[in-house]
């Protein structure tokens, strides 16, 4: 939970010059209050107001909105210049485990509220405990040298093995089930709401691959981007997957900062570059050979770190614009929400720096992967 005090830094959209009011009593700690902003001549003031809600909430609710996702992805207290605070209900958590923890590079939390955490440097798949302990349940002894994981609506999990090009479907006691060995480098796994998993892949005439539970191929689709070298284009089409609630999913591709977003069956619905203030450089990506293996060097900046859907199609973004290293290393605390057609609804600076986010269960969870490590859950609307 951020400290009282902590600042509130949220971009308001210019067209708001006359009094807005927001309902936040779904999420307030007194549920008989309605919590109003109120923006006159480019000043803020928070009021507290008893069972109102006013015209101007029905005649503006896109703008609403976007000023209520500001205050709730901050978990910062709506506050007035004098008078009683409000604060969001949320939950931060510093993990602790006794167990050997490296690298839990990889965030998933299921539809049955169970948080999983994937260390890729020690081959090692954690639960997250209630009291935010960390407890081991998959080994090297199943994973062998894990990059990506996903678990389905049944709670199987889908462990990616880059380095072998091979994809294992785990029962949720680690005992494996269907093995899927691709030639196209897989890079990332995420499974739909129809329990089919999505294979993006680094080689190959298409960005994806479908399979169904079974690991039978489905279907293959996307337009890769050809920069007319194998090394490039396995670099540069990585990136990352949020499913959306029809069977589809969004993409953000590492570079260019460009987010498609694909139907169940592979068609292409829309593809937008997400707003920033930060200027993207060309890429330099170079190969080269020292003995008997090859060297790559890549030098490109990673607008969007991770993305998540909820259920009403709003995407979540973590942006950073850094070059790849510090970009990964250092996470971010911008945040970023679209409606799924890409228009800006709002934007946040987080209390922490965080590299994962994901959303289940009406809720937003923040990872930060490296020391000290910490997940934080928030709200949604």
């Amino acid at each position: 939970m951020p400290p009282h005090g902590s600042s509130l830094e949220c971009q308001v959209p210019e067209e708001v010059s006359l009094a807005m009011i927001v309902s936040l009593h779904p999420i307030l700690e007194d549920r008989s209050s309605i919590a109003s902003a109120v923006w006159r001549d480019g000043q803020r003031h928070w009021l507290l107001v008893k069972n109102t809600v006013l015209e101007s909430f029905r005649k503006t609710p896109s703008i609403c909105i976007s000023i209520l996702v500001c205050i709730l992805v901050t978990g910062s207290p709506a506050r007035s210049q004098s008078g009683p605070e409000k604060r969001l209900h949320s939950r931060a958590q510093l993990l602790t485990t006794e167990a050997p923890v490296s690298y839990p590079e990889q965030l998933v939390v299921t539809a049955s509220g169970k948080t999983y955490l994937l260390d890729t440097d020690l081959s090692t798949l954690f639960i997250v405990e209630k009291d935010s302990s960390l407890k081991r349940i998959c080994g090297a002894d199943s994973l062998s040298a894990p990059s990506d994981i996903s678990v389905d609506n049944k709670g199987n999990m889908w462990v990616l093995s880059g380095a072998h090009s091979k994809i294992v479907k785990l029962t949720p006691n680690c005992q494996p089930q269907t093995q899927i060995v691709s030639r196209q480098m897989p890079l990332r796994v995420a499974t739909n709401t129809f329990g089919e998993l999505i294979v993006l892949n680094g080689a190959g005439g298409h960005l994806f691959e479908i399979y169904g539970p079974d690991g039978k191929l489905l279907r293959e689709f996307g337009q890769r981007i050809d920069y007319k070298d194998e090394t490039t284009n396995s670099e540069l089409s990585d990136g990352r997957i949020a499913t959306d609630s029809s069977g589809g999913f969004f993409f953000s591709f590492n570079y260019p900062p460009l987010i498609r977003h694909y139907g169940r069956n592979g068609n292409l619905i829309r593809e937008f570059k997400p707003e920033s203030d930060v200027p993207i450089e060309p890429p330099n990506v170079s190969v080269r050979k020292q003995g008997n293996s090859m060297v790559v060097r890549a030098r490109y900046q990673i607008l969007v770190l991770d993305l998540a859907a909820d259920p009403r199609g709003r995407l979540y973004l973590l942006l950073s614009g850094k070059n790849k290293v510090p970009a990964l290393s250092e996470g971010t605390q911008k945040l970023m929400v679209l409606a799924h057609n890409g228009r800006v609804l709002g934007k946040a600076l987080l209390e922490n720096n965080f590299h994962r986010l994901t959303i289940s269960n009406g809720r937003l969870y923040l990872l930060r992967n490296r020391t000290p490590f910490r997940l934080d859950e928030y709200p949604l609307l």
